[in-house]
């Protein structure tokens, strides 16, 4: 009886075994918070990640130069510019009550106006610098110009082409070709060796100027413009509006200097 007993208990365990359900692991929300504060973290990262500058237009960016500027001085600007394909257009300021300028750069990326980055930059990546600068008379104004009748000074004439006569001269291993239209005075740089260069650069200004307008000087205006190198930056155009000057410098060569002028009105 005993041992039957036993055997019953037996079975009763093995049965017992047999139909029970494998145990279940406990779900919690132990892994669910855990996913969840993931997903928190990797939103935060991106929030935190610095948002790329949007590329802004040539038209954009002159016109945040301008908000820049706090002068006196009346403040003019080129309406555009032309940059190289795939460049951008920044710029460095600097202002008073009396004077302004505006060094413009193009870049490969996005710098914002007046950014750290910009005094790293190589002079190959200015456009152009200009200035406006107030004096206190229309007389010291003028001597900033330094305005030439050259017809009256004389020189080897030369047919620039368009009814303008140019004034040849040569002196300290260079070759210098003069010329004026209206209030404006011209003189062209170059070589000795290099005189056919020059007639021929001289004579692309002529015909350039003879489609496009230059700010109208009071009274007078000079350009200032070296062909000893394509890329010659020894550039300078200066007109005189009252008791202020304007100047346009370390452009690329005469022709990007005039661009840049005649888009100022």
């Amino acid at each position: 009886m005993k041992m039957k007993t036993i055997c019953i208990a037996a079975l009763l365990i093995v049965l017992t075994g047999c139909t029970s359900e494998p145990p279940v692991k406990e779900q919690t929300d132990e892994g669910k918070v855990e996913n969840s504060d993931q997903e928190n973290e990797n939103a935060e990262a991106e929030k935190e990640e610095p948002a790329q500058e949007e590329a802004s237009t040539p038209e954009e960016v002159i016109a945040e130069i301008e908000k820049q500027l706090s002068t006196d001085v009346p403040i003019k600007l080129p309406e555009t510019l032309k940059l190289n394909e795939g460049y951008h257009l920044t710029a460095k300021t600097d202002s008073d009550q009396d004077s302004y300028q505006v060094i413009f750069f193009q870049t490969e990326e996005v710098i914002p106006i007046n950014d750290a980055k910009l005094d790293q930059l190589s002079d190959d990546s200015i456009l152009a610098v200009l200035t406006g600068q107030n004096y206190e008379s229309k007389e010291a104004a003028s001597e900033q110009i330094s305005y030439q009748n050259f017809e009256q000074i004389g020189g080897e004439p030369v047919d620039l082409g368009y009814s303008i006569t140019g004034y040849q001269d040569a002196g300290a291993g260079s070759v210098f070709l003069s010329w004026n239209e209206g209030r404006w005075a011209f003189t062209s740089r170059a070589r000795t060796e290099d005189s056919d260069i020059l007639l021929t650069e001289s004579k692309k200004i002529v015909e350039f100027l003879e489609s496009n307008m230059l700010p109208p000087p009071k009274m007078y205006g000079s350009g200032k413009f070296d062909t000893i190198s394509e890329h010659s930056r020894d550039q300078i155009l200066a007109w005189q509006e009252d008791q202020t000057v304007y100047k346009i410098e370390k452009a690329e060569g005469a022709l990007k200097t005039l661009e840049i002028a005649v888009s100022i009105k």
